[in-house]
């Protein structure tokens, strides 16, 4: 082990590299990662769609109480796929209200949930609060701008894959 310790791991700085122009590249076109989002979301309905049939003949008994929820939940998915990926406009304008949404019942969480958390600081409480409350007005904000929402979600994503990419970099070296 002590003989490696000097050199570098190639694969990790290129994998870090290649993760770092990703980012740039959405930066840059917004538009085209979010079409490359809607359609990688759109994937994603279908598998998630086959693994839901899949598991509605296997476990038939013991899914007997859930089959409604389970044959909503798939036709959910085949819409959403349907959407996804073959009407773009739509898709690209839903994406950011799903971001909305998605914003909106993580705030509602974590507001609910500071009440759990008063037993053990009040001052922990209150900016659970607050920052709940905070999430839940910039949740409502991007649900009625589903645009704003969805050229913030890519800028999420290119953030990750930036801050991941200098990860592996530093790691790597």
């Amino acid at each position: 082990m002590q003989q490696y310790r000097n050199e570098r791991n190639w694969w990790t700085i290129a994998a870090g590299a290649l993760f770092i122009i990703i980012a740039f590249i959405m930066i840059s076109q917004p538009l085209a990662s979010l079409l490359s989002l809607t359609f990688l979301f759109g994937i994603l309905a279908v598998v998630h769609a086959v693994i839901l049939a899949y598991e509605a003949l296997t476990d038939r008994r013991q899914l007997a109480g859930n089959s409604g929820w389970l044959m909503a939940t798939f036709i959910l998915d085949i819409v959403i796929a349907f959407i996804f990926l073959f009407h773009w406009g739509v898709g690209i304008s839903t994406i950011g209200v799903f971001f909305a949404i998605w914003f909106i019942w993580d705030a509602i969480f974590e507001i609910y949930m500071a009440r759990s958390v008063r037993d053990l600081s009040r001052t922990r409480a209150f900016w659970t609060t607050v920052l709940g409350g905070l999430s839940l007005f910039f949740g409502f904000i991007l649900l009625f701008s589903p645009m704003l929402a969805a050229v913030a979600m890519v800028m999420l994503v290119a953030f990750y894959l930036l801050a991941f990419g200098m990860l592996l970099l530093f790691r790597a070296w």
